[in-house]
């Protein structure tokens, strides 16, 4: 039970519900992250080990950006034992994706990985941006953790009126969630409800998220329901400029995860240290060419 409760631990922040059409704080979005100064080139190297074996190697994989005139141009992953590969490639606004059509293999307990994807033929990704350039479609592919690639559609709906994002998500054409993200008047996220919908009869999750920020600006708490159980909350310190540079787990007792994040000139993150009980076990870094 330790043992899984721990494993579960370790996902919480990797594996949050990053989103695509609004900010998360202490989170990137999914696939297209903000960066600041425009720059050239972003290559992203992640470590991952595993704290109840500290002599075993650690996992790297690493994500390059590659931008052209200040757009993304494309971006390339490296796993362990794969040689690089082309992830998603952008021209102007649209662009092309390789996409595998065997995705029942993820719920076989196969998974797709990045290799199964190159086998297969190109199929289009479409974006579709607003005239305020806000994403409002994407049809592509997802990556996860493991880099494993999954056919996903997302649509973005934006209310100025309620302060309100609706995003709806569906992956692998049977897994799909709607969020509903409620603004301050900021534009600070206060508030998340997602309603997921998995395989199987009657299967289907819920999550309400909470954001309180600090009169003072020094932080932020963020309380979390799933499925209506209480989970550990979230405790946030920012910086002045409002981003979040320290992350721990609340009410855990005696086991206790904890992020630390520094940031460069132009307000980029270049380093992000997870521990469990002042052990690392995720250590991803971001080198900028500007």
């Amino acid at each position: 039970m330790r043992r899984l409760l721990l494993v579960l631990l370790l996902t919480t922040l990797t594996t949050a519900h990053a989103a695509y059409c609004y900010d998360v704080p202490g989170e990137d979005r999914t696939l297209l992250p903000r960066f600041q100064g425009t720059p050239r080139q972003v290559v992203e190297i992640r470590r991952e080990s595993d704290p109840a074996a500290p002599d075993d190697p650690a996992r790297t994989t690493t994500r390059t950006f590659t931008f052209q005139g200040g757009r993304l141009a494309h971006i390339q992953t490296q796993a362990p034992g794969d040689q690089t590969q082309t992830l998603l490639t952008l021209i102007g606004r649209t662009g092309y994706q390789r996409a595998s059509v065997r995705l029942e293999a993820l719920f076989s307990g196969k998974g797709v990985t990045l290799a199964d994807v190159q086998e297969q033929p190109r199929e289009p990704v479409s974006l579709t941006f607003d005239a305020q350039g806000r994403l409002t479609a994407y049809r592509g592919v997802w990556e996860d953790q493991a880099l494993n690639a999954l056919k996903e559609q997302v649509s973005c709906t934006y209310s100025a009126a309620k302060r309100q994002v609706v995003e709806r998500v569906t992956r692998a054409g049977v897994v799909a969630w709607v969020t509903t993200a409620q603004l301050d008047e900021r534009g600070r996220l206060t508030r998340r409800e997602i309603a997921a919908s998995l395989p199987g009869p009657g299967m289907r999750n819920t999550r309400q998220t909470t954001y309180t920020y600090a009169p003072d600006g020094t932080g932020i708490r963020v309380d979390e329901r799933a499925n209506g159980e209480r989970l550990p909350a979230l405790l946030m310190t920012t910086d002045a400029a409002g981003r979040v540079t320290h992350i721990q787990m609340a009410d855990l007792g005696d086991v206790q995860e904890q992020w630390q994040i520094t940031y460069d000139a132009r307000g980029n993150w270049v380093r992000q240290v997870g521990t469990v009980q002042g052990r690392p076990f995720m250590t991803v870094t971001r080198d900028y060419s500007y």
